[in-house]
This record gives C-alpha cells, sequence and structure tokens, in this order.
C-alpha cells in the first residue's frame, strides 16, 4: 500500500507539472524537433506518473535516478544538445527521489538537504580558494552543518557526517579537475579559450572523474584503516563535540553575519558608485588620485574570507606566503622598474617560474628523501599512538558490524567461488549476485569489493575516455591519444593509493606520479596544449574522487555511520560538484576571467609553464629564454638556473627549519593583495597562540583559553561563509546580467 503523504504527492505534482508545462511550451514554439525538448518531456511525465502511482523507491531506484541524473547531462552535452531544458529534467531526476523515498538514519532529508545547501558553499570556497591563492582548506561544513540541523531538530553527529561527506566531496571533485580550465584560458588565445571553455565541457570532465574515480580504491580501504589520519580524526571529535556545544551555533552565525553584511555592503557601494573597493590603495582613488596609478594587485584585499583562510593556515605558513610575495615585489621593483603592467603579465616572469620551479623541486625531494620510519617526539608517539584507538566521550572508536550469517542455500555457492576464484564462470557468477541482490552481496562479503571491481571501473574509464576525446572529438581542438589513455590511467590508479597513503599517514597531500605522464605525453605524443591539459585534470580528478571516499569513510567509521550510507552521500556529493561544481567554475570564469589579480590561479600557471617549458625542450629551446631579449643563450641559462638553484636552497632550509616550502612557491605566485590579508589572520593566529603558551602554567587558564580558541575558530568560519554565500550571490547575479 502507498502510504506517500498526499502533501508530498501534491509538491511533486506542482513541481513536474510546471516542468512539463514549460517542455511542452518550448516545444510548441516551434521546437519538435529539439532532443532536449522531447527527452525533458519524456522525463517530466514520468516523474509525475510516479509522483501518482508508484512507492516510494527503494536503494537501487534511488540509485539509479542519481545515475540517470548524473549521465543525462554528460551524454547530452557529448551529442551537442545540452541546455537548459536538460539541466531542468536532470534535477528532476534529483528531486524524485529525495522527496519519495522513506530515507533511513543517519541518510536523512535534513542530512541531504542540509548537505547540498553546504555543498554549494564549499564548492564555491574551494574553486575560489584554488583559484584565488592554489591553496584549498576545507572549514567549517561540520559547524555550517550542526547550524542547519539544529534548526530543523536535534543535532546529531551521524547526520553530521552526512552533511560533510556531501559537503567536501563536491568540493574534493570541483577542485580536482579545476587546474585545467585556468591553464587553457591562460595559455591559450582568448578566443580559442572563450569557445572551448563551456559548461558542457566541464561537466563531461568533472562527470567522468567522478563517475570511475569513486570506487577506485573502495576493494583497498581496509589497508588504511589503522593509519592516524591527522585531518580526519580531528574533524570527527569537532562533528561528535559540537553536540555538546550550545555556544558554537551563535559563533559561527555572528561571524557569518558580521562577514555577510561587511561584503554585502561593500558590494552595493561599488555598484552605486562605480568604484573598486576590493583592495586599498585602489579604493582611496577618488579621494586621492595618485592612489590610482598603483596597480590593484599591490596593496591589501577587502575580504574577510582571506584573512579568516589566513588565521586556520597558521602565522608559520603565513609568515612564509609573505616572504615569497616580498621576493616578487623586488622583481617588480628591480626587474620591472615598478611600472604599473597586469598582474598576469608579471607572473609570467621568468625569474619568478623558475624560483618556484626550484622550490617544487626541493619539495618532491623532502617527500622522497623523508623516512615513514622517522624518529618521533614523546609527544607526537603518544598522539599517533592515540589515533590508533580514538575515544570521544569515553567510549572506543572502533566499532564492531555483526552481520547477518550466510543463509545456508548460499555456502556451497561461496564455497565454489572461493574454489575457483580466478575463474570466468565465478567471476560472471559474482557479477550476477551483485546485480540480482547487491544488499545481500555486500552483507555477505561484510562490505568489501573484490580487487577487480575498481580494475573494472579503471577499464571503463579508459574506454569512455576514448570514445569521448579520441573517436567523438566533441570539443574544439582536444583530442587525447588512445594510447596515452592506455599508459596514464594505470599509473594514475599507483598515484593515487600512494597519494591516499601520504595522507593517511601525515595529514599531507604529496601525489606526483600523475604529473610525470605530462613529459612523456608531450614528448612522445606532440599532443596540443589544451587536449594534456585535459587529460591531466582528469587523472587528477580521478584520483581525488578516490581518495575522497576513503576519507569520508575514515570518518564515518569514527562518527559511528556505516559505510554504505557514506558511499551514497558521497555519490551525491559527486554529483553535485559535477554539476553546480561545473557551472561555478563557468560563471567565474564568464564573469571575472583566469589568470589577472582577481583569480591568479597560481596552480594553473605552474602546470602552464612546466608544460610549455616541455614543449620547449622537445624542440631544444630554453624555456623563458625569449623573454630576455639581446641576452646570449648560455647567459640566460645561466642567469635562469641561478634563480632556480636560488628557490632551491630556499626550500630546503626551510623544510629543515620546521616551515613549508611549498607556502614559498604559493607566496611567489599570489598577488600581494592577497598574502597581506592572510597575513592579517596569520598575526591573530600568532597573538591567540601566543596567548595560549603564556597561560600554560595554570591549568584554570587552560581550559579558559582553549575555550576561547574554539570560539575564534567558530567565528571565523562564519566568517569565511558569509563572505562565500555573498560572492555566490554577486557572481550568479553577474552571470544573469550577461544573459539579459
Amino acid at each position: 500500500m502507498d502510504q506517500t503523504p498526499r502533501t508530498t504527492k501534491a509538491l511533486l505534482l506542482g513541481i513536474f507539472g510546471a516542468g512539463a508545462f514549460y517542455a511542452a511550451l518550448v516545444a510548441f514554439q516551434g521546437k519538435w524537433d529539439d532532443p532536449s525538448v522531447l527527452i525533458a518531456i519524456l522525463v517530466e511525465c514520468g516523474l509525475l506518473y510516479g509522483s501518482l502511482y508508484r512507492k516510494a523507491p527503494e536503494i537501487p531506484e534511488i540509485l539509479t535516478f542519481l545515475l540517470a541524473a548524473l549521465l543525462l547531462p554528460i551524454f547530452s552535452a557529448l551529442l551537442g544538445i545540452l541546455t537548459e531544458i536538460t539541466i531542468m529534467a536532470s534535477a528532476g531526476l534529483i528531486i524524485y527521489p529525495a522527496v519519495m523515498s522513506r530515507p533511513r538514519f543517519p541518510l536523512t532529508k535534513r542530512a541531504v538537504t542540509s548537505g547540498i545547501i553546504i555543498g554549494v558553499i564549499m564548492t564555491f570556497l574551494g574553486i575560489y580558494l584554488a583559484l584565488k591563492i592554489g591553496v584549498v582548506y576545507f572549514i567549517g561544513a561540520e559547524l555550517l552543518g550542526a547550524l542547519l540541523l539544529g534548526a530543523y531538530g536535534r543535532y546529531t553527529p551521524e547526520e553530521n557526517t552526512i552533511v560533510v561527506s556531501i559537503a567536501n566531496s563536491s568540493a574534493y571533485i570541483s577542485v580536482g579537475v579545476l587546474v585545467a580550465f585556468p591553464a587553457i584560458a591562460i595559455f591559450t588565445p582568448p578566443s580559442y579559450a572563450d569557445a572551448v571553455i563551456t559548461y558542457p565541457f566541464i561537466v563531461i570532465v568533472t562527470g567522468l572523474s567522478a563517475l570511475f574515480g569513486l570506487i577506485l580504491l573502495f576493494p583497498f580501504r581496509e589497508q588504511f584503516e589503522k593509519d592516524p589520519w591527522p585531518q580526519v580524526v580531528p574533524q570527527a571529535n569537532c562533528i561528535v563535540s559540537l553536540a555538546a556545544d550550545p555556544n558554537s551555533k551563535e559563533n559561527v552565525v555572528g561571524g557569518m553575519v558580521t562577514s555577510a553584511s561587511w561584503m554585502g555592503t561593500t558590494r552595493f557601494l561599488e555598484s552605486i558608485t562605480a568604484s573598486n573597493l576590493s583592495s586599498l590603495p585602489q579604493a582611496l582613488a577618488p579621494i586621492i588620485p595618485a592612489a590610482g596609478n598603483v596597480p590593484n594587485w599591490i596593496g591589501v584585499t577587502n575580504s574577510p574570507l582571506l584573512a579568516g583562510v589566513g588565521y586556520f593556515v597558521g602565522w608559520k605558513r603565513t609568515l612564509t606566503i609573505a616572504l615569497g610575495t616580498l621576493v616578487t615585489v623586488l622583481i617588480w621593483v628591480l626587474v620591472e622598474g615598478a611600472t604599473p603592467i597586469e598582474y598576469g603579465e608579471h607572473l609570467h616572469r621568468p625569474e619568478i617560474i623558475y624560483l618556484v620551479l626550484g622550490v617544487f623541486v626541493a619539495v618532491i625531494l623532502n617527500d622522497i628523501v623523508s623516512s615513514r620510519a622517522k624518529d618521533l617526539t614523546p609527544e607526537e608517539f603518544e598522539k599517533q599512538a592515540r589515533n590508533h584507538k580514538n575515544t570521544l566521550n569515553g567510549k572506543s572508536q572502533e566499532m564492531h558490524l555483526i552481520d547477518k550469517p550466510h543463509k545456508a542455500e548460499e555456502i556451497q555457492e561461496l564455497l565454489r567461488v572461493r574454489t575457483e576464484l580466478f575463474s570466468i564462470e565465478a567471476l560472471m557468477e559474482e557479477i550476477r549476485w551483485m546485480v540480482k541482490d547487491p544488499r545481500g552481496y555486500m552483507r555477505s562479503k561484510r562490505g568489501r569489493l573484490p580487487p577487480w571491481v575498481a580494475f573494472t571501473s579503471l577499464a571503463l574509464f579508459v574506454v569512455v575516455g576514448i570514445v569521448v576525446f579520441s573517436a567523438l572529438r566533441p570539443f574544439l581542438n582536444i583530442s587525447i591519444p588512445w594510447l596515452l589513455f592506455l599508459i596514464g590511467a594505470p599509473l594514475a590508479m599507483v598515484s593515487a593509493y600512494f597519494t591516499a597513503r601520504a595522507i593517511s599517514e601525515t595529514g599531507m597531500l604529496a601525489g606526483y606520479i600523475s604529473d610525470i605522464i605530462a613529459i612523456p605525453a608531450i614528448l612522445l605524443f606532440r599532443t596540443t596544449f589544451q587536449s594534456i591539459t585535459t587529460f591531466m585534470a582528469m587523472l587528477g580528478g580521478l584520483q581525488d574522487a578516490a581518495i575522497a571516499l576513503l576519507v569520508h569513510l575514515k570518518l564515518g567509521r569514527i562518527t559511528g555511520v556505516k559505510a554504505r550510507s557514506i558511499v551514497k552521500a558521497v555519490a551525491i556529493g559527486m554529483a553535485l560538484g559535477t554539476s553546480i561544481g561545473s557551472m561555478i567554475t563557468y560563471l567565474l570564469y564568464r564573469t571575472y576571467g583566469f589568470g589577472g589579480a582577481e583569480f591568479p590561479a597560481p596552480v594553473s600557471q605552474l602546470f602552464g609553464f612546466l608544460v610549455t617549458s616541455i614543449t620547449h625542450i622537445g624542440n631544444f629551446q630554453l624555456p623563458g629564454a625569449d623573454q630576455l631579449p639581446g641576452m646570449p643563450i648560455y647567459l640566460a641559462f645561466a642567469y635562469l638556473m641561478t634563480f632556480a638553484i636560488i628557490g632551491y636552497i630556499a626550500g630546503r632550509e626551510l623544510n629543515r627549519r620546521g616551515f613549508s616550502a611549498i607556502s614559498l612557491a604559493v607566496g611567489l605566485l599570489i598577488p600581494p593583495t592577497t598574502s597581506v590579508t592572510l597575513l592579517i589572520g596569520g598575526a591573530l593566529h600568532y597573538w591567540v597562540d601566543r596567548k595560549k603558551r603564556a597561560e600554560a602554567l595554570n591549568s584554570e587558564a587552560i581550559a579558559a583559553c582553549e575555550k576561547s580558541v574554539e570560539k575564534t575558530s567558530q567565528v571565523l568560519s562564519g566568517v569565511v561563509a558569509g563572505e562565500a554565500i555573498v560572492t555566490v550571490f554577486v557572481v550568479v547575479l553577474a552571470a544573469f546580467a550577461m544573459i539579459i
């Protein structure tokens, strides 16, 4: 018997009825031959029928709807029929199971809804930071989750885990593929970049990476279970402790309102005065005309968000970033004569790029040389020992799930499959079992998947990639050789494994194997810049999607959420990143462009220079020598190598002294306005840290100081989210203005 409430049915009838009416209206305007319109009519009518006569969908049906919602825009883009009608139909395929389903705790409707709302904010924040400073910090998703969940009832850590899994997974995949689009915008002619960087192109690259990367490392997750996961454990502690902290919501809301009010007022004043208030001293130009002669990338950015990020980054890293920025300012003064040039032109100076390459080499060598069995201080040993068996509120985090025993009739078949493990017949039997009864299959396997599932996903990625980018080639001048997919995809899996190992043990991202593929790809295949950049972005997205699932499986294990719920939440996040994340990237490009002072995209700048440099080397040319006119080639080589050596020595010495060498590279690549604002947040972090150390002898003072630190973190998380919300709103308004 169908027990769906009448109000739910009425809501769905209104939504899908309006969708079917709009699609029919478009068709009657002379577009009956448009496949996207016909598909939309069929989808909306099918959803109308389901809303009236179908029962609540079960898990297999829900997954089918989500998969269809993801594949519809991808294949529509491949066929060249992706329109707003298609997006409407895809959204309907997500809305139907979300509203009709009977959710099981903790994958409740309010958890999924909150996860999607916060996912939009976190995805924008991730893309914004990646384009702004090149380093991404996923800040405050659990605090925002607690805020929304508390507004609709009692807060539970399990539901907040679902919220965080959806939100951060969306940001992971959106940032993972981001390097390609700014690189194409910066290193190809503007007319070509405008033609190729379209919403369908971004959706294809993101969607294929998310779809096939999701379960890439899932069969190997037990090999990471006992690792300390230094980034995940604190987040899990925060999720659980929020249940006992009634003041956390007020702190987050206060920071959010303050930041949003400040940025909203600033944006409003900009719109009515036609002035630029985004940075000082440029904002003083109407009062002091001479201030207008200073480049807009010199000064300090009007951004509470960046100041908040500076606090979370820490004073050591922000100080190192500021050191790198000081070097670029000296190059601007001494080499470029302090002329008012555009930031993109300044950033392409070979002196800066070679300094960054030297630092980058120091970072890689440090990662290689660093031993996993290094000597630990007593504090580090104690911390890692605790992480192997963490406790929250006095309860062990090591959870044991008791599965249902096998049925008697299943035992003989299980024994046969085990004895014929490598036979085709056994494999086909296992596949049939998996398709026929996925829940029973996973229960019998105790939540484990065999390794062949990961290799099958990788093989499908190769096949689909070859079909799209080698055979169909729907995007202008982007053709990836089929042999490159065969060589690159397995290496990407190896890179994903070792990158996951680095994150699980150290909390740091240190994977370079997939990037090395760029060298043979350029030298042997002679493919275009945009093709190799797209291919590398897909490999990066594949890797990040796999790591995102591992990270949140560990988070769920600590907070008591079963793996199947985490997988579903991450899948929702991947779909969100593919649709909304791609839209955010596209709107930012159309509104602001990439490569300038607003969004310098430092990682894309460095990657683009590496790709073009390898091309020059293959043609027996010295990269960057073309910007040193009149200088003999041997002097140019010595001059540029000097900067590379200086960068290497500086990076090595920073690593030895406990500072972050990669932060120096970030400082060399971002505008001074950005690094100065980060430094403000770093100074606040130093003050709080110093106060905490000064009161370390008094137990009561320690407790008060820890509360103060926690409150500061909560307020600044709200500050970061507040500006992100306002900026999303401004970008969407600007996009609509362009369309109108």
